[in-house]
């Protein structure tokens, strides 16, 4: 868009949150923004590719898609104020609450203190 990025210019790299972990709930797959890539490099990108839930709910399939890579910038734009950011699934707890919405289900684990963001 031919502008200058004055965002990162001269800002004060003093630390505001100190070195954050932070965990984020993620309520659903959404093409593309939130996915699951398996070890054989298929994409699961909805409910109907994970119908019992198997991938959705093992942390040993990471999430991926456009909305992860956004927070891993600010990650990386944070020059270490936030340390990491672990993505995970909603609770099966928060889920059977609100079952007709699973954002709303993300939401809940954030008051439940189990996630610090969805």
């Amino acid at each position: 868009c031919n502008s200058t990025d004055y965002f990162s210019q001269g800002i004060d790299s003093k630390s505001v949150v100190g070195g954050l972990n932070v965990t984020a709930s993620i309520p659903d797959y959404q093409y593309p923004l939130m996915r699951k890539e398996l070890p054989d490099g298929t994409f699961i990108y909805t409910r109907a590719d994970d119908s019992d839930n198997t991938y959705y709910f093992d942390d040993t399939i990471p999430f991926g898609g456009v909305y992860l890579d956004y927070m891993n910038s600010i990650v990386q734009l944070s020059n270490g104020d936030i340390q990491n950011v672990t993505y995970t699934h909603t609770s099966r707890a928060s889920m059977k609450q609100y079952p007709s919405s699973k954002f709303t289900a993300a939401v809940q684990d954030v008051e439940n203190g189990l996630v610090d963001m969805a």
